[in-house]
């Protein structure tokens, strides 16, 4: 049984011009304990499918038809107040630019806590130590000192390394990463390689990694699914797509981006 699957899912956006697809039945599982790639260039619709699991769409997009069914739930049914219960605890999400992703006005640890505070029956003082406990986790030094520190006083992978934390806060079972190393050097891009899949081993995660980067997708994940023009290329074992793909624009994503 998959912990996440995709069933026929469309989204379209009204603009002037009438209603625009964004996404055409799209169909993928991700199974349980895993990590699986949703890999296509700018506009295939890949970011758009990972915020619709959550429920994040813009306002100018929106679910046509299909179902997003979660360890046996369906999300497309759920009321807005089981997707707050289920965002944070269950389903988590680590974005692109954690800068903008963070709330400037708090500090790291308080941002941290509130996730806790939501999601757990933890009291204050355990929260706080629970903060001190995942930055250790992603290795961050000086975790005190580092909770203390607001988004724009740390350093780019520091900033990145936050924001697992929290994702990871209230142990949830799917962790959603949207591009989490384009705006890093070569050299923090792998160290959060490593970091993904230390925690991914270490707390029984399955992970949907949305990325162009072919390398990462390669020695992260188990699963790869390629996507075109809001409508899936092909998917299958990542080393079985990447050693032979079947689909041509995989060929030239390969190509491009390899």
């Amino acid at each position: 049984m998959p912990l996440l699957r995709l069933e026929n899912l469309t989204v379209t956006a009204a603009g002037e011009n009438g209603v625009k697809t964004i996404l055409e039945d799209v169909h993928f599982e991700i199974p349980a304990l895993s990590v699986t790639a949703l890999v296509g260039g700018s506009g295939s619709g890949k970011t758009t499918a990972g915020l619709a699991v959550l429920g994040l769409l813009p306002p100018s997009l929106r679910v046509h038809s299909g179902q997003v069914i979660f360890d046996r739930e369906d999300l497309m049914a759920a009321t807005p107040q089981r997707m707050r219960e289920i965002r944070g605890k269950e389903i988590s999400m680590v974005f692109q630019e954690p800068l903008s992703a963070f709330n400037p006005v708090f500090s790291i640890g308080r941002q941290i806590e509130e996730v806790l505070e939501v999601h757990t029956p933890l009291n204050r003082r355990q929260r706080q130590q629970r903060v001190l406990e995942l930055l250790d986790a992603v290795g961050l030094p000086d975790p005190k000192r580092t909770s203390e520190n607001y988004p724009h006083q740390l350093s780019g992978g520091m900033r990145q390394r936050a924001m697992i934390a929290q994702a990871i806060a209230a142990g949830p079972k799917l962790i959603i990463a949207d591009e989490p190393t384009s705006s890093l050097d070569v050299t923090l891009q792998a160290q959060i390689i490593e970091l993904f899949k230390k925690l991914q081993s270490e707390l029984k995660l399955s992970i949907l990694l949305i990325t162009h980067d072919l390398g990462m997708v390669e020695h992260l994940a188990d699963h790869i699914i390629v996507m075109t023009q809001g409508r899936i290329a092909e998917q299958g074992l990542t080393r079985e797509v990447l050693m032979n793909p079947g689909h041509a624009y995989t060929k030239e994503l390969m190509e491009a981006l390899g």
